[in-house]
């Protein structure tokens, strides 16, 4: 379970070459988004982060809704609340609905409108988190599914994601106000 209270609050006022990092990255409420904030207090690792993160943000080869499904089902299968509620407006805009966004948040996943690519792609998140790698069927679905690249994307925005809820979780990195968490009612964690 993650800490209620930061372990380590986000920077507040960073040195200018920081806050110039910081400044070009997403905001919420005209701030840094608080996982950014805390990364700052690694200015390095920060820089290299929004790279790395702004990759899948905006020059993603996967499509959107595609990529949207595989980061909520990724945050919610490391408990990561803070990501997952990053992601809900996010995911409605790529073409997920608010069914499909509660179904993904609930242990089986299971959502009648699921279509045969959306469950390949709910089972690829499920066993690379659950068995930190894929199986030779599902590896071959996948790649019957997308090109090359699509699928070395897939799994490299799972890992993405679990290496980030590992990091929100066990810093406590909280929501930013009127960032939705788990959608109602909550779902029981994996």
């Amino acid at each position: 379970m993650s800490p209620d209270a930061p372990r380590l609050a986000p920077r507040a006022d960073p040195p200018p070459e920081v806050a110039e990092i910081l400044d070009k990255g997403l905001r919420h409420d005209g701030r840094p988004l608080n996982a950014a904030a805390t990364i700052a207090h690694h200015p390095r690792l920060l820089k290299r982060f929004t790279v790395f993160a702004g990759l899948f943000l905006t020059h993603s080869v996967l499509p959107a809704r595609d990529r949207e499904l595989l980061t909520l089902r990724s945050a919610y299968l490391m408990r990561s609340d803070y990501y997952f509620g990053h992601h809900v407006n996010t995911a409605a805009a790529a073409g997920l609905t608010e069914e499909q966004i509660r179904a993904v948040a609930t242990p089986a996943a299971e959502d009648p409108s699921w279509t045969d690519r959306d469950r390949l792609l709910i089972e690829v998140a499920d066993e690379l988190l659950g068995a930190v790698e894929l199986s030779e069927p599902t590896w071959q679905r996948l790649r019957t599914a997308y090109q090359d690249d699509e699928a070395v994307e897939a799994v490299m925005l799972i890992g993405f994601y679990r290496m980030l809820g590992g990091f929100v979780n066990t810093l406590g990195v909280q929501r930013e106000r009127g960032i939705p968490g788990w959608p109602e009612p909550a779902p029981p964690p994996p």
